[in-house]
């Protein structure tokens, strides 16, 4: 229950990570440089607590030789589902672009668990298993779904273009739900969560930073820690480096559906407190009683598949 509860506290990080980024992504200007601020924030921090722990930073040969080696580039991976997820919000609305991937991710990280994908713990899909999935389904119907019904929604794309979109959001789902089980895996065969996090942000952010220095966009990085804007905004890759670790540190505990899940459960709660009181500029919104029985609904699911 106690590990449960840190994935919970773990999703309350997203929103406000979220909204870090997207505050970031305005002041610097095209997503790229905004992910490799993130990035180089993420790994400043992981190098940082490597260096007061004593951890090893650099993988030894044995290490490498245990490992896949693409599992090294699993921050990459992390990258491109950014990137798409960016893209999606325009393509083919907010609401599609929220749900789709969601509940693609929820399908997928169940089906890592029950055939043990990414050298994970096999956790079968039973009844229970399958009630909590539900649960959860019809709790972010409540939450999500619902109260967006009635808002117009902007899609950039209609015909084959939409249906591309849409798979694309599928798409993003799966890999979210995968990059879940190569970073428990990584830190398996690893032995360490921080060391293996702090390599696969490394290699990452290097790649960004050599793709950003190429097209001559680097110079728009010092924005991001200029005076002139809120010094909040940096601090998503703070919170990105603490889920993540959280992810290689807790899915070999509890596996990739549960952690999903709740983490799912953490994000929806804080989204809707921000909304009510309108923190870090969003939008004020009221939260309804249908709102409060969908999330704990969600929270009786993710009970459900953990116990």
């Amino acid at each position: 229950m106690l590990f449960l509860i840190i994935v919970l506290a773990m999703g309350l990080l997203m929103p406000f990570q979220t909204a870090a980024n997207s505050r970031l992504r305005q002041v610097v200007g095209p997503a790229y440089v905004s992910t490799l601020v993130s990035f180089s924030v993420s790994t400043l921090a992981l190098l940082l607590v490597s260096l007061v722990a004593g951890i090893p930073i650099m993988p030894t040969d044995q290490m490498l030789a245990a490992t896949p080696w693409w599992s090294w580039f699993v921050g990459l991976v992390a990258v491109v589902t950014i990137t798409i997820a960016i893209h999606l919000f325009k393509a083919i609305g907010q609401l599609q672009a929220m749900i789709i991937p969601m509940f693609s991710q929820l399908i997928f990280s169940l089906m890592i668990d029950h055939f043990g994908w990414f050298g994970s713990r096999v956790i079968p899909l039973d009844g229970k298993r399958i009630i909590g999935a539900l649960l959860l389904i019809v709790g972010v119907t409540l939450v999500v779904i619902l109260p967006r019904l009635g808002s117009k929604q902007q899609v950039a794309n209609k015909g084959s273009k939409l249906v591309l979109w849409q798979l694309l959001a599928v798409l993003s789902g799966c890999l979210s739900a995968s990059i879940t089980g190569a970073y428990a895996q990584l830190a398996s065969a690893v032995g360490n969560p921080v060391q293996a996090t702090t390599v696969a942000f490394f290699v990452a952010t290097m790649v960004l930073l050599l793709f950003c220095v190429c097209n001559g966009s680097v110079r728009l990085v010092g924005k991001a820690f200029s005076s002139e804007y809120p010094w909040w905004m940096w601090t998503g890759g703070l919170c990105g480096a603490i889920i993540v670790f959280g992810n290689a540190w807790l899915v070999p505990k509890v596996g990739v559906g549960v952690f999903a899940m709740a983490l799912l459960v953490g994000q929806l709660s804080l989204s809707m407190l921000m909304e009510h009181h309108g923190w870090l500029g969003a939008p004020r919104k009221s939260i309804s009683w249908i709102q409060i029985a969908g999330i704990l609904l969600m929270l009786g699911g993710v009970a459900l598949i953990r116990l």
